[in-house]
């Protein structure tokens, strides 16, 4: 009876079946068999196959891909997509290549141009009636491909602790990021095919804001997006508590790891702290709150003690750390290499930020004439700043036009606060009398070439068309880089890029020093902080893996598992959904925000915050659990 099984029914009248018989239920359905080989001749290729096989199973049997969305070889072809359509001379009409049976000396086009164009049309036909993406479009656009969809339905619902929830389980901070992101995945909202894009940053700003009301004036913990998993008995150190460290710490921490993390300040945050203006991200109400995250979890904090001056990576090993997270982030403003930039007044961006959140001193601004130069966050928060110091005149300068700024949604408030902004224009020099003070920068007039790598047009010089900005004083903010004077001594075996970053992989993040990991900018150079909050879930992820006993290649094959790449295909429009204007969040007038530094932009009221969550569309597709 070896060779029999019984079918797993309550019922006792029914025959043993035998395990042939069985077997044959999820076998391949049995073609006509036949030894006689036939030849083929397939995109000008002489391919051999066996009589009765069809067309597109010889064409697989040596390696020629045809396009399918139905075939199964375990099923007899069925042709109802209608994709794996070939050409076959002598015949009028394009035959279905997974049930047309083959024939000696037959001749078959794959890839004609006609094709093409068949299979896209059989395609559209099967998206005509079809309402979700596989992935939803502002989903994938994220660089942590949040779940938007889900945590706007629970929004939607008021259900904020569950939308928290959902939303925890890419980004830890939403009330952060309800405030700093850029929200790259609103250009891809397709509620814009019907009137605006879903307001998805302030969404998850008011959600996250209402669980810490309730953290801070309740002792209600924090939703968690998962269990924490139970104790690893491994340790690992992240060097940095900005955006990408305090990232890699969550998830860590959620993986059961015990995690310090090392600040070089003497509070945490990184550029959270010390690079954003209050007026823009509070850092108590919201940035030490959300922050307190980590410590609920256990994890512990270790503030002034900074990578290179206070310790080092061998330091680390000896205290018996099992891996390290770099994540020293980008403080290092870039050169502008032109004649006078050494001059007294001529500050770094990054810098003046900083002592403006500590409230030290200097530098005074108070009537000065003030020449900000670069195009992003930095050169934004500097020049509102400035005018919140009391400066006489703020001018930004930037050398491409402003629909290319890295910042240019900020661009409007900054003017209504009493910035002067001028496009299309590249410094030169920095003007000095004969004390060496700045009297000035000479700026030269920029013509738009063709796109460089960006994706930008290249902004080029136009000879004869200088002109002069007269100023006191010059803030620089054109990109930044990392700080690497920590390699050497101590920190042997890790190696920087040639554009002087953390050389660390992109898939593992692994550095060529065993047990170091990179992540965040000083690994991809200076980004926006979604970017590098996604890089440190991600690079939490590829240590998690090592602290568990992976090896590398292991870890990239893990890692590559995890985050696919998805391809998209332009589906039906909206053309019923009723039209709802998008609620915006209103802002103190310029007036009072010139001369404050409380956060400008209010808040959602309730009915707003569900108002605004239910215009989602929810492009989703509950066949694969979105």
């Amino acid at each position: 009876m070896a060779d029999l099984i019984t079918r797993p029914d309550s019922r006792t009248d029914l025959e043993p079946v035998s395990l042939a018989e069985r077997l044959l239920e999820t076998q391949s359905p049995q073609r006509p068999q036949s030894s006689t080989r036939i030849r083929i001749e397939v995109d000008g290729r002489v391919v051999e196959g066996f009589e009765g096989q069809t067309i597109l199973e010889v064409c697989r049997d040596n390696g020629i891909e045809i396009p399918t969305l139905c075939y199964e070889p375990k099923l007899p072809g069925f042709g109802a997509c209608r994709m794996c359509v070939v050409e076959v001379e002598g015949e009028e009409h394009p035959p279905i290549s997974c049930s047309r049976t083959c024939e000696p000396e037959m001749k078959v086009q794959t890839q004609t141009e006609d094709l093409r164009r068949l299979r896209r049309t059989n395609l559209e036909l099967i998206f005509s009636d079809h309402n979700a993406y596989c992935l939803p479009p502002c989903q994938n656009k994220c660089p942590s491909h949040i779940d938007i969809p889900g945590f706007l339905k629970a929004n939607a619902e008021a259900d904020w602790r569950e939308s928290t929830r959902i939303f925890k389980r890419t980004i830890p901070f939403p009330s952060v990021l309800g405030r700093v992101c850029p929200a790259p995945c609103e250009e891809h909202c397709r509620r814009d095919e019907v009137d605006e894009a879903i307001a998805i940053r302030d969404s998850h700003r008011y959600a996250g804001d209402q669980v810490l009301k309730s953290m801070l004036d309740d002792g209600v913990d924090p939703p968690l997006p998962f269990e924490r998993q139970a104790t690893s008995g491994r340790k690992a150190a992240v060097i940095g508590s900005g955006p990408a460290g305090m990232s890699a710490a969550f998830y860590l921490l959620l993986a059961g790891h015990d995690v310090t993390v090392f600040e070089r300040d003497p509070a945490p945050g990184g550029m959270l702290r010390y690079g954003i203006p209050q007026y823009r991200l509070p850092k108590v109400e919201v940035l030490e709150a959300e922050y307190e995250s980590i410590t609920r979890l256990g994890g512990k904090l270790v503030c002034n003690a900074g990578l290179g001056t206070d310790f080092t990576l061998d330091d680390l090993t000896f205290q018996g750390f099992d891996a390290v997270v770099v994540a020293i982030g980008c403080y290092d403003t870039n050169k502008l290499e032109i004649p006078g930039e050494d001059a007294e007044e001529v500050l770094d961006g990054l810098e003046y930020l900083r002592t403006a959140t500590l409230g030290l001193p200097y530098p005074n601004h108070v009537g000065k004439r003030v020449v900000v130069i670069g195009g992003g966050f930095t050169s934004m928060d500097c020049s509102r700043t400035s005018v919140r110091q009391g400066a006489a005149e703020v001018t930004l300068v930037y050398r491409r036009d402003m629909k290319d700024m890295p910042a240019s949604n900020e661009v409007h408030e900054a003017i209504e606060e009493g910035v002067t902004a001028i496009f299309q224009a590249g410094p030169v020099r920095v003007v000095t009398d004969d004390a060496g003070d700045v009297t000035g920068v000479e700026f030269i007039r920029m013509a738009l070439a063709e796109p460089d790598a960006s994706g930008r047009r290249r902004p080029e010089p136009a000879p004869g068309t200088e002109f002069t900005i007269p100023c006191d004083r010059v803030l620089l903010a054109i990109g930044q880089g990392p700080d690497l004077s920590w390699f050497g001594p101590g920190s042997d075996g890790v190696e920087a890029t040639k554009n002087q970053r953390l050389k660390a992989d992109a898939v593992t993040f692994a550095t060529s020093r065993p047990g170091v990991f990179g992540t965040g900018d000083v690994r991809i150079g200076a980004a926006t902080v979604v970017e590098a909050v996604a890089e440190g879930r991600r690079s939490a992820y590829a240590v998690d893996a090592y602290l568990k006993g992976m090896d590398l290649a292991a870890i990239r094959t893990r890692q590559t598992l995890a985050e696919p790449k998805p391809e998209f295909l332009s589906i039906v429009p909206f053309t019923s959904e009723a039209k709802t204007p998008r609620y915006r969040l209103t802002a103190l007038e310029a007036e009072e925000r010139n001369h404050s530094y409380i956060e400008y932009e209010l808040p959602y009221t309730r009915e707003d915050a569900v108002a605004e969550s239910t215009r989602c569309l929810q492009c989703t597709c509950e066949a694969i659990g979105f």
